[in-house]
């Protein structure tokens, strides 16, 4: 009775926020940039497996020897950094044309306009090179998705509350409006040495670890750091290139694997619980909140032919723990029907590979892997081929799988509600 509590609860809430405007406005303005958003991950996928040193195919393939690889992995660098600049602006001024037309029909395109002044005013940066003056606008694909949607809708409820309230009507006046609203935020920024919004991401998830790096072999501290993380990234404090970077370089992992080298064997390791034998090894499978076993869902069992097709286009990223798109395309920042799983999952995936690894089923993580190696991958190659390891992985998928369920029917369900009603106001 409990179980179906909980459900008929989580129904009642993905249909109460399917109704809020400016939800509805941030999911709009993430489908539309989503191909964008694909292109610049696939490429970058690209250049983080084939042409970086420590990258999966890179040092398989042992490409090291090809001179043109560093040319390779600059053009492709740039690339993926054009289709996110172009991505991160379009998802500014979506966000705010849709939240504008919700206001009224008139609003929707100088919404827009104001809140691509107000992304122009607080993030792109002119850059001159010393050696001949030329400058360059520069919008980083660093920049988290949550700073874009909130500029967003500060552009389209400025234009609103102006219009209605300020009595701002020419284009002048609401320029200049926009100059001030931007230089507010700038001036806060400066005021506080801090960034309100731009590059907050990396602050606040690099923080998160550093917190708790003396502390990386407390199980407790692993589960608050992964929470912590997966927290935030719910939030939207994530970048369209972010890439998750296994730590093999702690004082942990170096001890045990000095230990594994002394010892021609995995038994024994002075510190065999630590972030990189639980949660980079079993607690992100597919990228934060153990998101493969969710994208697998849509893949088998999804009722809807487009559900299918965007978990096909989203399975190579995702497969090598690239899954910003991903979230963008489910859409998850926000969604509370989706915050249960994607923070509970990878707590459940650290306590099982805890209990493995102290019963002995299975051996730590202690050997570096290269860049991007395939998710399900990791603890098999970090043990050096241990068999245990990648079946235990295997079983971590399934355990995955099965407890998104619930929560992918009822975004399912939710779905065919939605389709149905655009179908009966036709």
């Amino acid at each position: 009775m409990t179980g179906n509590k909980i459900i008929a609860y989580l129904y009642r809430l993905q249909d109460k926020q399917q109704k809020w405007k400016w939800l509805r406005s941030c999911y709009f303005g993430l489908k539309k940039v989503s191909p964008l958003l694909l292109i610049g991950i696939l490429i970058r996928c690209l250049m983080l497996s084939f042409f970086q040193p420590h990258g999966f195919f890179y040092e398989i393939y042992h490409l090291d020897k090809f001179s043109w690889i560093s040319d390779a992995n600059s053009v492709a660098h740039l690339l993926s950094c054009v289709f996110f600049d172009v991505a991160l602006l379009l998802l500014c001024v979506a966000v705010a044309w849709y939240r504008g037309s919700l206001f009224d029909e008139e609003e929707a395109i100088p919404s827009a306009v104001v809140a691509l002044i107000l992304l122009f005013f607080i993030n792109f940066h002119v850059k001159r090179t010393p050696a001949d003056g030329t400058g360059q606008v520069n919008l980083s694909g660093n920049i988290p998705f949550i700073e874009v949607l909130a500029i967003g809708l500060i552009g389209a409820y400025f234009y609103h509350v102006g219009k209605k309230y300020l009595h701002l009507k020419s284009v002048w006046s609401f320029s200049m409006g926009t100059i001030v609203l931007g230089g507010a935020i700038k001036g806060l920024e400066h005021l506080f040495s801090t960034n309100v919004f731009s590059n907050l991401s990396g602050p606040v998830l690099s923080g998160i670890g550093s917190l708790l790096s003396d502390d990386q072999h407390q199980l407790s501290s692993i589960i608050l750091r992964e929470t912590g993380r997966n927290l935030f990234v719910w939030l939207g404090f994530i970048s369209p290139d972010q890439v998750l970077v296994a730590h093999t370089d702690s004082d942990l992992t170096r001890a045990n694997l000095s230990a594994a080298l002394i010892k021609g064997n995995l038994e024994g390791l002075p510190h065999p619980l630590n972030i990189y034998s639980l949660s980079d090894s079993f607690a992100v499978l597919g990228g934060y909140g153990q998101v493969l076993a969710l994208l697998l869902l849509f893949l088998l069992f999804s009722r809807y032919r487009n559900h299918r097709i965007d978990a096909w286009k989203h399975l190579l990223p995702v497969f090598l723990n690239v899954n910003s798109g991903f979230l963008a395309e489910i859409p998850l920042f926000f969604n509370f029907v989706l915050l249960i799983p994607f923070i509970l999952v990878p707590v459940i995936s650290i306590l099982l590979g805890t209990l493995a690894l102290k019963s002995g089923l299975i051996f730590p993580s202690v050997y570096q892997v290269p860049l991007n190696t395939p998710t399900i991958l990791n603890a098999f190659m970090g043990t050096n081929g241990h068999w245990g390891s990648l079946i235990f992985t295997l079983i971590i998928l399934i355990i995955s799988i099965l407890l998104y369920y619930p929560f992918f029917k009822v975004l399912e369900t939710s779905a065919f509600s939605s389709i149905r009603a655009e179908e009966e106001q036709k």
